[in-house]
């Protein structure tokens, strides 16, 4: 009688293990950003992005020819992100993942973060070297309960207008539809 007892208690014991993993595994693990790099310059070659973890030491990484990337973030969280590419004004994005407990506990998950980074030319003028605008942020809003950019004067005025100028001189292949869903930085 008790070795069925065992296995009985073995096969609950296996059962809850099962349970568990498959609730860990809906729960959200990383903040995922997929991104595309546009640049109104005809070179793909050596375009890298810096991460700062938590102001640890940076790890570059070599973004493909193709200008897409796709980043797993940690949750609760700071980091860092600077784009750069030779003779362009490099772009930086501080990305707070930091969420109330209480969401963290739901099931639904964050959609990907889509983000178009426009690295624009590096010109001699006064007027486009401005390091103050070049940095963007990223943050959970409570509010609209998503992950989005925080808006700068700077998006408005200079980015928006770069970036569809750039949309429409440029020969991207970019689906239009699909493009109008991302952030532009």
């Amino acid at each position: 009688m008790k070795n069925k007892e065992l296995k009985v208690i073995k096969l609950l014991f296996i059962f809850l293990a099962v349970i568990q993993l498959s609730i860990s595994a809906q729960t959200p693990k990383y903040f995922i950003i997929s991104g595309k790099i546009l640049s109104d310059s005809e070179m793909f070659q050596n375009i890298t992005v810096e991460i700062i973890k938590n102001n640890q030491p940076a790890v570059v990484s070599q973004i493909p020819t193709t200008r897409r990337f796709r980043l797993e973030l940690n949750y609760n969280t700071e980091y860092q992100l600077t784009f750069k590419q030779n003779d362009h004004i490099s772009k930086t994005i501080i990305i707070n993942t930091e969420i109330p407990s209480e969401v963290m506990q739901r099931e639904n998950k964050f959609p990907n973060f889509l983000m178009a980074v426009m690295l624009d030319k590096a010109i001699c003028e006064e007027e486009n070297i401005t390091i103050s605008n070049s940095i963007q942020h990223i943050c959970y809003s409570p509010e609209k309960d998503i992950f989005s950019k925080l808006p700068t004067g700077f998006d408005i005025e200079y980015v928006e207008q770069n970036a569809l100028s750039i949309r429409q001189n440029s020969k991207l292949s970019e689906n239009k539809s699909k493009f109008q869903s991302y952030q532009n930085f």
